[in-house]
C-alpha cells in the first residue's frame, strides 16, 4: 500500500468513525431529552393528582347566604311539612360533621354548601287536618286531633242558607280536608 492509499483509508476511518460517534451521541441525548419529557409529564401528572387530591378534601361549610329547610315528618298521620329560610347565624361555617354534633335530634338529608335540608320525624298528627261541617246553620271549621278530637278553628264567613241542597247534605255530614291551602279553597268555593 502506498501513503496515498494509507492516508485515503484513514481519512475514510476517521470519518466514519466521526459519524458513528455522532450518532450515538445523538442517540444520548435524544434518550436524555425523552427523559427528561417523560419527567416533566411525571410532573405534570403528579400536579394534577395533587390538584385533584386538594379540591377532593376541601371541607364543604355551610355559608350565610345558605338555605335551610327543616322536614319534618308526621309519624301518626305520614304527611310532612318543610319550612325553608335563611340559615341562621350560629350554623354558619359548619360542617357536615359539625352540624351532625349540634343538632343530633335531626338528620341530614342533604348537605352543600347552597342547600342543607334537616329532617325530623315527630310522633303526632301534622296538625293540618280539618273538618268543615254545618252546625246550626253556620258553616263550622274545626282542628282535628290524632284521636278524631275537634276543637273549634273558626266560623266560616258562608251563607249556608243560600248554599244548594247537595251542598247542604254535603255540609250537614262534614268534610275532612288536609293542608291549609285545601282548607282556603273549600272556603272560597262555597263564599263564592
Amino acid at each position: 500500500m502506498n501513503k496515498k492509499s494509507i492516508f485515503i483509508l484513514c481519512a475514510l476511518v476517521l470519518f466514519f468513525g466521526t459519524a458513528y460517534i455522532t450518532t450515538l451521541k445523538l442517540d444520548e441525548e435524544k434518550e436524555e431529552i425523552k427523559s427528561v419529557e417523560e419527567i416533566g409529564e411525571i410532573e405534570v401528572n403528579v400536579q394534577k393528582i395533587e390538584n385533584t387530591v386538594a379540591v377532593s378534601t376541601e371541607e364543604v361549610k355551610t355559608t350565610p347566604s345558605t338555605k335551610l329547610v327543616l322536614k319534618k315528618v308526621y309519624g301518626d298521620c305520614e304527611h310532612s311539612d318543610e319550612e325553608e329560610s335563611i340559615i341562621p347565624e350560629e350554623m354558619v361555617n359548619l360542617s357536615k360533621e359539625e352540624m351532625a354534633e349540634k343538632y343530633k335530634s335531626w338528620e341530614i338529608e342533604k348537605f352543600e354548601k347552597d342547600k342543607v335540608v334537616l329532617t325530623k320525624e315527630v310522633a303526632s298528627f301534622c296538625g293540618e287536618h280539618f273538618l268543615v261541617k254545618e252546625e246550626q246553620g253556620c258553616v263550622s271549621i274545626y282542628n282535628l286531633d290524632e284521636e278524631g278530637n275537634t276543637s273549634l278553628k273558626e266560623v266560616a264567613d258562608i251563607a249556608y242558607e243560600y248554599l244548594p241542597e247537595t251542598d247542604k247534605i254535603i255540609l250537614k255530614n262534614g268534610i275532612y280536608v288536609y293542608g291549609v291551602e285545601a282548607l282556603n279553597k273549600i272556603k272560597e268555593d262555597y263564599e263564592a
